[in-house]
């Protein structure tokens, strides 16, 4: 009966230790990994000391924050017109929230009531008297009919205004919903394309980006590089499609690397760093005998030669050149040959 007794006993302390692991594993914050490639394309597309982008913001006195990205003036006066990105950052309220719905997620019913309720606590938080400050935005691949029937139920209904764009008024917040896969065609937001389904599915589709999209995209690679290594001081976090974003985004650096002209592609490199990538005899082509040989030392203009001319030189001469040039020597004529170099038989002296 004791033995019954202390393994009921032992039982339940395992059961309440697994019970408490696991209410901390659920308290685990898992953030996705293209929160922070929004916020950096905000930062980069903003007109430059007008506004302050807050990733994220306590919403209570207790701990708790929202995937909700706040775009807050930050100075009085009329904010030049953004030139990217129009659809997401033109427009903007003295508070704009902006609730972000990433590449692998969807617009679901709650969304609606949540955004509402944020924008409703925001107002609590902040302190702001007059809720004609705050504006609304929802960015997402999509609308999705069971996120507009939410929007309805609550008031609102949607108006398009643009491709890929819809305006209404959820309360007494006016909101505009930018769905990302139809908006990022237009020209302006093709940087969307970083944040849509297509992003995954095929990073080479990005669209063709102007010179000033090109430096925002060099931007998000740093923040993109950031999430996988954070700098000494930051934390790491716990992040959803963190590997996906991080091969998203070296998929599509090579497409726009390729679409580069040439002059572009080597752009800011010393000729010595380009000649690197290419073997003497590569470097050379195209010009003319006098030229190929003008400032190379011995090995290099033997290395320039073409191979009928390589194979008449005596073994005597050869053996006189680095042995690392004999050995690149040798490796050139046995593979124009189709077979392995043979081996230098050693020259042995008079026996004794």
């Amino acid at each position: 009966m004791v033995a019954l007794l202390l393994m009921a006993k032992g039982n339940r302390m395992a059961t309440a230790r697994e019970v408490r692991s696991s209410q901390r594993q659920r308290r685990v914050r898992v953030y996705t990994a293209w929160h922070p490639v929004l916020v950096a394309l905000l930062e980069h597309v903003l007109p430059e000391g007008w506004y302050q982008c807050i990733s994220e913001f306590q919403l209570a006195r207790e701990p708790l924050r929202v995937d909700i990205v706040i775009l807050r003036r930050s100075r009085r006066g009329a904010p030049p017109r953004p030139r990217l990105l129009t659809s997401v950052v033109g427009e903007l309220a003295e508070h704009t929230l902006v609730h972000f719905k990433g590449p692998t997620d969807e617009l679901e019913r709650d969304d609606a009531r949540m955004l509402l309720a944020y924008a409703l606590q925001y107002l609590v938080v902040a302190e702001i008297d007059d809720p004609g400050a705050v504006a609304l935005r929802v960015l997402a691949p999509r609308l999705t009919p069971r996120f507009t029937e939410a929007l309805r139920s609550l008031g609102c209904t949607l108006t398009p205004t643009g491709p890929g764009t819809q305006e209404g008024r959820l309360g007494v917040f006016p909101l505009r919903v930018v769905e990302t896969v139809a908006a990022n065609a237009r020209e302006g937001e093709h940087l969307l394309y970083t944040v849509t389904p297509g992003m995954v599915a095929d990073p080479g589709g990005i669209p063709a980006l102007s010179p000033a999209e090109v430096a925002v995209f060099w931007a998000l690679l740093e923040h993109v590089e950031q999430v996988r290594h954070p700098l000494p001081g930051q934390r790491k976090r716990h992040m959803k499609d963190e590997k996906r974003v991080v091969e998203s985004f070296e998929q599509a650096l090579a497409r726009l690397v390729a679409r580069l002209p040439p002059e572009q592609r080597l752009a800011g490199l010393a000729p010595e760093q380009v000649l690197q990538a290419y073997a003497p005899e590569q470097r050379l082509a195209g010009l003319a005998p006098e030229q190929r040989l003008a400032g190379l030392t011995e090995a290099q203009a033997v290395l320039a030669l073409p191979d009928a001319m390589l194979r008449a030189l005596s073994e005597e001469y050869l053996a006189t050149l680095p042995r690392q040039t004999q050995a690149a020597i040798q490796k050139r004529l046995g593979a124009a040959s189709g077979r392995q170099p043979a081996r230098r038989r050693r020259t042995r002296g008079p026996s004794k």
